[in-house]
Order: structure tokens, then sequence, then C-alpha cells
């Protein structure tokens, strides 16, 4: 399998529109810290922003806290990196990229959801009531570098965890599961060259479908 590297330069930035500008931090895994673009613009958080700021019509500022490998546990170790007390810059929209990893591992679902809602909890704790958008599992079941049965075990497991990412949305206020398990992933030139994760038009595609959804919560 062929390696890929996190994208580089800065973790933050801010797409061009009318302020005040949105701030949106997305947290997770290797494709938040966008394994396969060569930067964070062209890689989930700067598409999410893009996308989300054509449809709210105003300028979005965003921050990534991501690391390759993190599980929906792990991953709580990353939340200080969410603000900016230099500037006083703090997420008014946080959006989660996790499960992948706890998908290859076999986690088991009730221990996910107690992991996922864990962090939830952790993220109210330390930046106040900030709405939560927890973006659904993608179709691990597609992907090319994985054996075919591997794609049947990790693929069913995948679907099993989502559906405990939407039953934490459904139990905690202001949390809300974004549904992405319909990305067209057939297309091999979505995928990074190690098969597993994806490429910048993969990542366009995710961050529009993410945007669809999120922007009516972020009106209301």
């Amino acid at each position: 399998m062929a390696k890929v590297r996190p994208a580089s330069g800065p973790r933050h930035g801010e797409t061009p529109g009318p302020g005040p500008a949105l701030r949106l931090a997305l947290l997770g895994d290797s494709s938040a810290a966008g394994f396969g673009a060569p930067d964070h613009a062209g890689a989930l958080a700067g598409q999410l922003a893009t996308a989300l700021g054509a449809r709210l019509g105003r300028a979005v500022s965003w921050r990534v806290a991501a690391r390759g490998g993190a599980t929906a546990r792990t991953v709580t170790a990353l939340l200080p990196h969410l603000t900016d007390p230099a500037t006083g810059w703090r997420p008014e929209l946080v959006a989660v990229a996790v499960g992948v990893n706890d998908t290859t591992r076999l986690r088991r679902p009730a221990a996910f959801h107690r992991d996922v809602t864990g962090l939830v909890t952790a993220l109210r704790d330390s930046l106040g009531p900030v709405p939560v958008l927890l973006s659904g599992l993608p179709p691990v079941h597609r992907f090319p570098a994985l054996p075919a049965v591997a794609r049947l075990v990790f693929g069913a497991h995948a679907r099993r965890l989502d559906r405990r990412l939407a039953a934490v949305a459904t139990e905690l206020p202001a949390t809300h599961h974004l549904p992405v398990g319909d990305l067209p992933m057939d297309d091999p030139g979505l995928f990074a060259p190690d098969g597993f994760h994806p490429a910048p038009p993969a990542y366009r595609i995710w961050g529009r479908l993410l945007a669809v959804q999120a922007a009516p919560l972020v009106v209301g």
C-alpha cells in the first residue's frame, strides 16, 4: 500500500465572503487531517468551509485539530487545539470526523457509543453549548485497499457504528448526525494512492455533502 501524508501548511484559514465569519472547527482522524490532500484548503476542512460559506452567503473561518489513527476515544486529547488563546478564536460550530479507525479495530458498538457520548460531552465542557456535527462514516465497503473479505466485514461494522453516531445525535442536545454513506466512491480517482484515504475530489464531494445538511442547522 502506498503511503500518503497529512495535508501540509496552516491548519486554519478563512474563506472569502461577507462578515462576520462563521467560526468552524474540524476535529477528527486522518480524514480530518487531510491525508491524501496537498493542503487543508483542498482537504475536508477547507472544502467544508468553502461549501458552507457559499450556502450561507458569508465568510467561514476554519481550524483543524486532527491526527492520523485517532479514534472517538483518543481524539479528545486534541480538544485544546480547537481554540487559539493568542487571538481569542473559539469555534461556533464543531464538525467531527471519526469512526473509521474504530471500525478497523472492530470497536464494539456499545463501547463506541460511550466513546462518542464522552467526546461530545468533553467538547461541551471545553467550549460551552456549541453545536456539534457528527459526520457519518464513509462507505468503507468500497475502499479499494481492503481485500474483498475485509470490505465485507469492515463495511458491515461501519454501518453498525454509523447507527450509533445517529443514536448519540438523538440523545444529546444540539448534536446532529450527517450521513455520508452514499458518497460515490466507485471511481478510483476519488481515492489517494493508498486506496484508503480520499483524494482531493472526494474531499470536495464530502465537504459539499456535509454543507448541504449543515447549512439549515446553522441558519436555524
